[in-house]
């Protein structure tokens, strides 16, 4: 089981660019979606970028800490790690 994350972001928004930064840190290779190219998008997270979703679901919105991104990352590490394990056995 793989979670599906993507960040939500903006150009030209330093809330956007340290969100930018510390989801590659902790997310290598996360897709990062331009709010302003997709109407649905733009309707939905317009005024709330940056936004992280896992599966679809906000997870993370606005100003967040690297404690923030640190304790998600192991959080969805601890939740692919068990599901491993069960599909072992």
């Amino acid at each position: 089981m793989k979670n599906a994350i993507m960040l939500i972001s903006r150009r030209c928004c330093h809330l956007c660019e340290q969100a930018e930064d510390l989801v590659a840190a902790y997310f290598p290779g996360c897709p990062v979606l331009d709010v302003d190219l997709d109407k649905s998008r733009k309707h939905l997270y317009g005024v709330r970028v940056p936004v992280f979703l896992v599966d679809g679901e906000v997870v993370l919105e606005g100003a967040f800490e690297e404690t923030d991104v640190a304790r998600l990352a192991l959080s969805i590490a601890y939740v692919y790690e068990c599901h491993n394990d069960s599909a072992q056995d």
